[in-house]
């Protein structure tokens, strides 16, 4: 029930900014993770698949389990291009990674993502997308 209420209270958060959507818009629709060993030391890769390299709002939702089932403190993140690096201090705290709201001024996405980390058979971690669905659904 805690996880729905905080997902409602950001939902309507994002919702509730009094912007007028751009004729340009392009709502992000797909996030990407590096398909890299993920050795802890410089962070986690993500790429929206936003057209241009405006600035992006993210909020992620990092979990302390893969299944989603618990409460979140929001992680307020702006970048300079379609690329965010998710710091190591919550990489490596974190096996999943929600991305609960990504978009440019103006141009908001209602498509939710989420990340696991996962051991692979060479020794190695890496992220794979476990969750990608528009909100609401």
């Amino acid at each position: 029930m805690k996880k729905y209420l905080a997902l409602a209270v950001i939902a309507l958060a994002c919702s509730e900014k009094k912007v007028d959507k751009r004729d340009d818009c392009v709502p992000v629709e797909r996030v990407t993770v590096s398909a890299d060993c993920y050795k802890g030391t410089s962070g986690l890769l993500l790429t929206a698949d936003s057209p241009s390299t405006i600035a992006l709002d993210w909020v992620l939702a990092p979990l302390k389990d893969t299944s989603g089932a618990q409460t979140y403190t929001p992680v307020y993140m702006t970048t300079t291009s379609n690329q965010l690096i998710v710091p190591d201090s919550l990489v490596r705290k974190y096996p999943k990674i929600g991305i609960m709201f990504v978009g440019a001024y103006g141009c908001p996405s209602d498509m939710y993502f989420s990340f696991v980390r996962r051991p692979d058979g060479d020794s190695c971690a890496r992220w794979y997308l476990q969750e990608r669905f528009l909100k609401g659904d």
